[in-house]
């Protein structure tokens, strides 16, 4: 979108056209650089959005399942801004979306803001035109600092670069398992996978769903050690059991009734081990074949024609700060992309390791892929 073009939806075209310029001041030059006139510019709109959030009552999120990250995304948000509640609707990106857009084509614009997995915003909310761009709609001078975030930008899984934030980037775990049944050790490549012991114990997140069994799929299909072949014999050897529920599927895992997870949910994986249960992630840079850098959950679109809009700008940026960031990432155990976010309550295996390489895949132009691994999974279903 242009200038003009984001000046028309804005209610008044002054303070958009000034947030943009402060906005650019401050990637090119960061907050330090600002004139007092220029601090005042911000200062004042972030008042202006606040007064506006206060009258609106409420922001509408959808986001993540679970308690953990209910409360990393509302409580600290609340505490910050009185008087704004967080309507908050935990659920997967295949479930969310179709629903958004089930509303919207009913005429129904309910929600302000929608955090999760960079699947359904390019596939199902971008596609359908239902997404507003981001970068108008940040204040915070913290927030726009390059200097703030992981390789010195805000980075967008999208290709316009403007519609889907991503504020977590962490090393995918394609793999989860009880650690008093399977021994971690013996696990160095994905082809191991093929061993006949293992035959009828895996679960798999459901392939041919958007979510981390898609993603996992994606990997295997467009990784030069992997490929068709090893899918077509993953799928037709070892008779995988394929789950719409990420945590069912880790539960089950934890009595023994499979001994691997394919594609599970870091967010559950966690929240199930801090609670005693023997579930251990197996790092990506044990196989030979690596992994992937991976968004999960963390990635922030603003709706279009949303019902509160200075409350979704408020909750935007709070999203984004430090303060945001550290209720998330420490809820969550996802590492944050801000450089000034804690790390220390988080599991090593989630973070890259210098010297080695990882598959982008959370990034637009690697979704050709999705739908190829899929028509390729559901062909060899059928057989």
């Amino acid at each position: 979108m242009n200038l003009s073009e984001s000046c028309s939806r804005s209610k008044s075209s002054r303070l958009v056209v000034r947030t943009l310029y402060l906005v650019g001041i401050f990637v090119l030059f960061g907050a330090g650089e600002l004139s007092a006139a220029e601090r005042a510019g911000w200062q004042a709109e972030w008042e202006r959005v606040q007064a506006g959030a206060k009258k609106e009552e409420k922001v509408i999120v959808f986001g993540p399942p679970g308690a953990a990250a209910r409360r990393g995304l509302s409580e600290g948000f609340e505490k910050s801004f009185p008087g704004i509640e967080v309507e908050y609707n935990g659920m997967t990106g295949s479930k969310a979306s179709p629903r958004l857009l089930a509303e919207r084509r009913a005429g129904r614009y309910l929600v302000d803001v929608h955090v999760g997995g960079t699947g359904s915003m390019l596939q199902s909310l971008l596609p359908a035109g239902a997404l507003d761009p981001i970068p108008p709609a940040l204040i915070l001078p913290e927030v726009v600092d390059p200097k703030k975030w992981w390789l010195g930008k805000l980075e967008f899984s999208d290709t316009a670069g403007k519609y889907n934030l991503v504020f977590t980037t962490n090393v995918r775990t394609h793999v989860a398992v009880n650690p008093k049944l399977v021994k971690t050790a013996e696990l160095k490549s994905y082809w191991d996978f093929l061993n006949p012991k293992w035959r009828g114990k895996i679960v798999m997140d459901d392939p041919t769903l958007s979510g981390p069994g898609q993603g996992t799929a994606k990997f295997f299909l467009i990784h030069p050690d992997l490929g068709k072949e090893y899918i077509r014999r993953l799928f037709t050897e070892q008779k995988i059991t394929l789950l719409r529920n990420e945590r069912q599927a880790l539960e089950w895992v934890v009595r023994g009734d499979y001994l691997i997870a394919i594609s599970p949910s870091e967010l559950h994986t966690n929240e199930l081990k801090s609670k005693g249960l023997s579930i251990d992630l197996v790092r990506g840079e044990q196989f030979k074949e690596s992994s992937t850098l991976n968004v999960g959950f963390g990635s922030v679109a603003l709706m279009n024609r949303a019902p509160h809009p200075n409350a979704a700008r408020l909750y935007l940026n709070w999203l984004l700060s430090k303060e945001g960031q550290t209720d998330w990432s420490r809820a969550s155990s996802y590492p944050s992309r801000r450089l000034d976010v804690p790390r220390d309550h988080l599991n090593p295996e989630s973070l890259p390791q210098e010297g080695k390489s990882y598959l982008p895949t959370y990034k637009e132009e690697y979704f050709k892929y999705n739908d190829e691994a899929e028509a390729f999974i559901i062909e060899l279903l059928k057989r």
